[in-house]
């Protein structure tokens, strides 16, 4: 077996984040025996939170259940996780009753300190206004962090948090919204968006008014999850115009300021610009998907037609206070792909994730082409998770698009770059999860439960982390992994050659968590989302499985990308080598 490393090709501090430098020396090792693919050991991993931790509030609760977590520029890392009692000493989700769900975070610039809750089911009371002393209930999605601060934005379910009287009708509403503390703590909660747009003298919760849209037209629900920026958090919402029926958009509000009104940047509806449109023509929104915030800017993806579309793509706006701002299409059916523009019919995007990672100047996202050509996928039901919404899933059969590819757009320069692309390397970047309304929830403007899609990529600068699954054997699934590209807008930058191997499942679940090494505990599950990479800082969650006694293990940990002149290859022991600087081939 023929193994190449590079012993120079490091990461170095530029404005852009970590870069690649000219390769300082290439070693070949002949004969060395990798087996499965191993991380390098200049990734440090430090365990946020794992199975043999409680939530602080609820002593004798230890956490089981992680979601993707979120991590600002300072090291201050935000998650939503499940806690239940412990039977039989198996650290976790054994016991009785319903688990404790909440959103932690903890501070891990320096060693030492605590987890911390910022919002607990059944004890945390949903902050003003409330006046019936409603506490959360749920968490549907991940909790987003800004790079810059600590503002941390969520969405939070409860029973009705307000009770008003309109001539002899009393009304209990709001069980849903978004809620963000701009210091980090539960004390500094606020609620940025409601369900209560419809309740007099809180008009500032209301849906913008339209043609179509009357004064006091409350939300339904809030989609996906909330982005906060300084002073801002942006938002998906839905609701309903007694004209046009159901709409869905993007919004944002100042929080700094409890009277700021929700402000409209797209919705259904609204003409997309003209560069979205195939030949440059004309049509409307009909779905947008939950935003990304950076830098007093916002990024998200529009459609004409969700289920089939023909016109739309990636847009960007300024969060400036104006009303429907004008719109930068980032990427769109009019984009060639990158890395077939010399081909004699260049191929242009046809398909877009959902999932935006974004720094005020950098976009990460997914994107197919040639979307007729396809495979089919198995999709199985879950058996963790709410019970509700399991009960609603039939297992099914999808079709993935074989053209897919991760990429990078420039605001600043108008460019597109591929970070990684489908072929001998990648076999697929779309990852499916069944989720939605829970089975009699009662919660009619939450969209219903269903199979959905999703892509996962975090970028730092122009460096980027995704998740992908290895092409095995004669085109077969390979290990699912996190890899990783650095310096993608740099002309040395060779697609999927330049990418490496971050971890991967079946690696040795002790690489990552110290308290399982020499215990039999491989990796089983990997995870990062849009916020988990950020100034070189790099959080995931993991799932661990030990084969021989059926035990399970999982936590949340983070690496800091190694600085320059830490990396030197001929001072390191090989064998732990196969993984960052293993130059990746087909």
């Amino acid at each position: 077996m023929m193994l190449w490393i590079f012993a120079g090709k490091q990461p170095v501090h530029s404005t852009t984040g970590f870069r690649r430098t000219a390769i300082a020396a290439l070693v070949t090792v002949a004969g060395l025996s990798v087996g499965a693919a191993k991380a390098t050991p200049d990734f440090t991993w430090s365990t946020v939170v794992n199975n043999a931790d409680s939530v602080p509030s609820a002593p004798g609760n230890n956490f089981f259940s992680y979601n993707q977590p979120s991590i600002n520029n300072a090291g201050l890392v935000v998650f939503r996780a499940r806690a239940k009692a412990p039977t039989g000493g198996g650290g976790g989700g054994g016991g009785a009753g319903q688990p404790v769900r909440g959103i932690f975070t903890r501070d891990m610039s320096t060693a030492g300190n605590p987890i911390v809750p910022l919002a607990i089911s059944g004890s945390t009371q949903v902050p003003d206004p409330n006046n019936l002393g409603s506490t959360f209930t749920e968490f549907p999605a991940f909790p987003r962090i800004d790079a810059t601060s600590n503002s941390i934005a969520f969405r939070g379910q409860s029973q009705p948090v307000y009770q008003y009287t309109t001539g002899n009708i009393t009304t209990q509403a709001g069980t849903s919204g978004v809620y963000v503390t701009q210091n980090g703590t539960t004390a500094g909660l606020v609620t940025g968006a409601s369900q209560l747009g419809a309740v007099p003298g809180l008009s500032q919760y209301q849906v913008p008014t339209a043609t179509d849209v009357p004064a006091g037209t409350k939300f339904d629900q809030f989609p996906g999850a909330p982005s906060p920026t300084g002073n801002f958090v942006a938002f998906k919402g839905n609701f309903t115009s007694p004209t046009t029926g159901g709409q869905t958009g993007i919004y944002y509000r100042d929080v700094s300021n409890s009277n700021a009104p929700v402000i409209e940047v797209a919705r259904s509806g609204m003409a997309m610009p003209a560069a979205a449109v195939p030949g440059y023509g004309s049509a409307i929104f009909g779905s947008t998907a939950p935003p990304s915030a950076a830098n007093g800017k916002v990024v998200f993806t529009g459609l004409d037609n969700e289920a089939a579309p023909t016109a739309g793509g990636i847009f960007a706006a300024n969060l400036d206070g104006t009303s429907h701002p004008t719109l930068t299409t980032v990427a769109s059916f009019n984009t060639v792909v990158p890395s077939h523009k010399n081909d004699s019919i260049p191929p242009t995007l046809s398909s877009f994730g959902e999932g935006l990672s974004f720094d005020g100047r950098y976009v990460g996202f997914w994107g197919a082409w040639d979307t007729t050509n396809t495979y089919s996928q198995n999709l199985i039901c879950p058996t963790d998770g709410n019970g509700g919404i399991i009960s609603q899933c039939t297992n099914t059969t999808v079709q993935i698009p074989v053209h897919q590819g991760l990429f990078l757009a420039d605001l600043e320069t108008s460019s597109l770059y591929m970070i990684a692309e489908t072929g001998s390397l990648y076999k697929n970047f779309q990852f499916w999860s069944f989720s939605g309304a829970p089975a009699g929830s009662g919660d009619t403007g939450q969209e219903p439960a269903r199979w959905r899609s999703s892509s996962f990529v975090a970028i730092s600068g122009d460096n980027a982390i995704f998740k992908a699954v290895r092409t095995g054997p004669n085109g077969s699934d390979g290990a699912t992994g996190l890899y990783g590209g650095f310096g993608i807008t740099d002309s040395s930058y060779t697609l999927n050659d330049s990418t490496f191997t971050l971890l991967e499942t079946g690696m040795d679940g002790g690489l990552i968590d110290p308290s399982l090494q020499g215990q039999g505990f491989q990796i089983s599950s990997l995870g990062i989302e849009r916020d988990g990479f950020r100034n070189g800082k790099i959080a995931i969650n993991a799932g661990m499985t030990n084969s021989a006694t059926a035990a399970t293990w999982g936590g949340i940990y983070v690496a800091q990308v190694p600085e320059p002149g830490t990396l030197a290859l001929l001072g390191l022991g090989l064998a732990g080598l196969a993984g960052f600087f293993r130059k990746e081939r087909s």
